[in-house]
C-alpha cells in the first residue's frame, strides 16, 4: 500500500512560521484542519475498540483518503495544488513577514519631545497641540503669536485648564506655509441708516484697507456674535484671510477682539504738570541744617496735621535720607496693627505729639521698643523740630529735647 509521506511539507511549514502572533495563527489553523480531516476519515471506517486517533505524527495512507480530502491536505501543507498532480512534492516556503523599517522622526515629533508645537492661528484664538486657545489668553500674552510660530508650552502650569504658552521659539517647519490673516486694529463701528447691521468704515491707526477709500467698508452683522452685545461705538479688531481679492476676502472675516475704552480713547487731555509752590515763610533754614548722613535708611514721620505730612519730605532728602509718612490726623483710622507694620519695615520712627492723640504715640513708642528701633520725640509739626529729632534718634540720644537750645549740640 503506498503511504503519502507528509511529514517533510510539516517541517517546512514550522521552519518557515516566524515568531509574530499573525504567522503563529495562521500555522495553527492549518494544523488543527488537517487533524480535523484526518481524524473525519479515520472514524468513517469500522475500527478496532480503542484505536488510536490521529495525531500529528500518525502516517495518512494516500489510499484512504478521497481525492478532494488529500488534495485539501496537500493544499494546506504545500500551498495551492497545480493544475496536475504530481508523486512527490516540495513545500513552498512560508514567506516571512517582512520587517518594517523604522519610521524617521518629522520635524513636529522632535519639537514636541521639549513642549513646543505648531500654532495654527484663527481669525479669533489659535489651535496649539490639539487644544483651541482662545483670544484673550493670547491678547493677554506679552508677545506676538501668528500663524506657522511655533510656541513652547508650560504644562506645569495652567490658564483656564491649558498649559501656559511660555514663549515663541525661533523654530519654523520647513514644510508649512502659513496662511496670511491681515487684522484691522481698531476700527469703528457705526451704525448703518436704516437697518439693524453695523458698518467699518475706518479706524483709529488710519492704515487699514478700509482708510484707503471711502467707499471701503466691512459690513458686521450683531446677530453673528451672539453674546457679545455688538454696538455702535464699539472699537474692534476685524480680522480675515487674505487671499489676493482686496475687500472681497473680508466678507468671511470676524471680530478678533473688542477694545475697552481706556485702550483707544483718545479725548483725555494730557495731565498738566503741577506746579509746586515754594513755602513763603519756611522756618527751616537750611544754612544751619545740621550735618549729618542718613545713608539712604527710612525714617517714619507720625504727624496729626495732615497737611504738613509731605512737606517733612525735603528734611530727609537733603540728609540722604527716605522718608515714609504716617498721617494720625483720624485716631480710629490708625489701629495697632497699622502702627506695628509701619515701624517694622523702618530704621528712625520720630513722633510730632503737638496734634496726636495720646495713645497713638505710646503704641508708637510700644513698637518701637519691641522691634529695638530708635525713637524720638518733636514738639511741634516743623522742619526744625523733626531734624533735630532725627539727630537724636541717630546719635542714641534721649527721645525729648531737653532745651530749646540744644540744636547747638548738633552743629
Amino acid at each position: 500500500m503506498e503511504v503519502y509521506d507528509y511529514r517533510q511539507e510539516l517541517i517546512d511549514l514550522l521552519n518557515n512560521t516566524a515568531d509574530d502572533p499573525q504567522s503563529l495563527l495562521q500555522t495553527q489553523r492549518s494544523l488543527t484542519t488537517i487533524l480535523n480531516i484526518l481524524n473525519h476519515y479515520q472514524e468513517s471506517k469500522p475500527v478496532k475498540q480503542n484505536a488510536p486517533r490521529f495525531v500529528q505524527r500518525k502516517i495518512q495512507s494516500s489510499n484512504e483518503l478521497p481525492p478532494q480530502a488529500r488534495k485539501t491536505l496537500k493544499s494546506l501543507l504545500t500551498g495551492p495544488a497545480n493544475d496536475e498532480e504530481k508523486p512527490t512534492s516540495t513545500a513552498s516556503p512560508v514567506a516571512s513577514p517582512s520587517v518594517e523599517a523604522p519610521k524617521e522622526i518629522t520635524e513636529e515629533e522632535r519639537l514636541a519631545a521639549d513642549n513646543r508645537y505648531l500654532v495654527h492661528r484663527k481669525l479669533s484664538g489659535a489651535e496649539i497641540n490639539h487644544r483651541y486657545y482662545p483670544e484673550a489668553i493670547l491678547h493677554a500674552l506679552p508677545f506676538p503669536i501668528e500663524d506657522g510660530d511655533i510656541a513652547q508650552l508650560d504644562y506645569e502650569q495652567k490658564v483656564r485648564g491649558l498649559p501656559v504658552i511660555r514663549q515663541i521659539t525661533g523654530d519654523h517647519l520647513s514644510d508649512y506655509t502659513p496662511e496670511k490673516v491681515n487684522v484691522i486694529e481698531y476700527g469703528e463701528l457705526k451704525r448703518v441708516p436704516g437697518s439693524d447691521v453695523l458698518q467699518l468704515s475706518k479706524t483709529i491707526k488710519g492704515n487699514s484697507i478700509v482708510d484707503e477709500a471711502p467707499e471701503n467698508t466691512i459690513v458686521i452683522d450683531p446677530f453673528k456674535y451672539p453674546g457679545r452685545d455688538i454696538k455702535p461705538g464699539m472699537v474692534i479688531d476685524f480680522a480675515y484671510y487674505d487671499r489676493g481679492n482686496g475687500l472681497t476676502d473680508t466678507k468671511d472675516g470676524a471680530i478678533r477682539w473688542i477694545h475697552e475704552k481706556q485702550d483707544y480713547d483718545t479725548t483725555k487731555q494730557p495731565a498738566k504738570p503741577k506746579v509746586v509752590k515754594k513755602p513763603a515763610n519756611s522756618r527751616h533754614d537750611y544754612e544751619k541744617k545740621l550735618d549729618y548722613d542718613l545713608h539712604q535708611r527710612k525714617v517714619l514721620v507720625i504727624t496729626g496735621i495732615r497737611s504738613k505730612v509731605k512737606g517733612l519730605k525735603p528734611v530727609i532728602d537733603k540728609h540722604h535720607g527716605l522718608f515714609r509718612g504716617l498721617d494720625a490726623s483720624a485716631e480710629e483710622k490708625v489701629s495697632s496693627s497699622k502702627l506695628k507694620r509701619e515701624i517694622r519695615d523702618v530704621d528712625f520712627v520720630i513722633v510730632c505729639i503737638d496734634a496726636i492723640h495720646h495713645r497713638i504715640s505710646q503704641l508708637a513708642n510700644h513698637h518701637a521698643k519691641r522691634y529695638e528701633k530708635p525713637l524720638a520725640i518733636a514738639n511741634v509739626t516743623s522742619n526744625t523740630a523733626v531734624e533735630r529729632a532725627i539727630a537724636r534718634a541717630l546719635n542714641g540720644d534721649p527721645a525729648y529735647a531737653e532745651s530749646s537750645e540744644d540744636l547747638k549740640n548738633y552743629k
